[in-house]
């Protein structure tokens, strides 16, 4: 602990807390984006396929109202997508991009966050070291030649620091920001492949009578009850 408090404070203090503090913002964002993917947005096999299977039997009510029993968030569109099972493919269609605007906001939310802040803390770090540099020539004057030369060489390697210090930031959060974008992009490819399996299935089963009730109220999800 006393090795890291030197090391900040031979940075500079009034750069590499800074440094420091985007450190603590980065890492609560990474932490908070890999849950919030996991464990709200990953896409439950058992329980999609279980979707699937109704609407190939034709028990579009049914699979509508498991939509409803549910918090995760492709269950509202495919919700929208079975409600809309009696009208025409174009309605299904915008009913679900409808409900699928809503979604992906919530799936890339703050990730572009974490690679400006790596960006930032290198910047930051560099304008550390450049600091650093211009006080140490400065405070040469006056100096005898081996003064000088010891002077600058401290001063040199305390400036380093910042840039040190920026880039052991920047470089975690550069790769977290292209896994997280990578599970963002996967997630929302598996989304549009239900999606796209569904409304098939809806708009080519023209026999089926099993539709959703015009009766049936078409509930927002502001709260849902958690469903395996």
């Amino acid at each position: 602990m006393s090795f890291f408090i030197d090391f900040l404070t031979s940075g500079g203090i009034q750069f590499m807390l800074p440094i420091f503090g985007l450190l603590v913002v980065a890492s609560t964002l990474i932490v908070e984006r890999y849950l919030t993917l996991t464990y709200n947005f990953d896409v439950r096999n058992r329980f999609f396929a279980r979707i699937r299977s109704m609407v190939k039997d034709g028990k579009v009510q049914e699979a509508y109202q498991a939509c409803l029993t549910t918090s995760h968030p492709l269950s509202k569109v495919l919700a929208a997508v079975l409600y809309n099972s009696n009208n025409s493919p174009e309605a299904i269609d915008s009913a679900a991009s409808i409900e699928i605007q809503k979604v992906l906001p919530g799936i890339q939310a703050r990730t572009t966050y974490i690679n400006t802040i790596g960006n930032v803390a290198t910047l930051v770090g560099l304008l550390g070291t450049i600091v650093g540099l211009i006080q140490s020539f400065a405070s040469l004057t006056g100096l005898s030649a081996a003064e000088k030369s010891a002077a600058l060489t401290a001063g040199i390697s305390t400036a380093m620091n910042t840039t040190a210090f920026g880039l052991v930031v920047a470089i975690p959060c550069i790769i977290c920001f292209s896994y997280l974008s990578t599970k963002e992009e996967s997630i929302i490819k598996k989304y549009d492949e239900i999606i796209s399996e569904i409304t098939h299935l809806v708009v080519h089963k023209p026999h089926q009578k099993a539709v959703v009730n015009e009766s049936t109220e078409f509930r927002e999800f502001k709260e849902f009850k958690k469903h395996g």
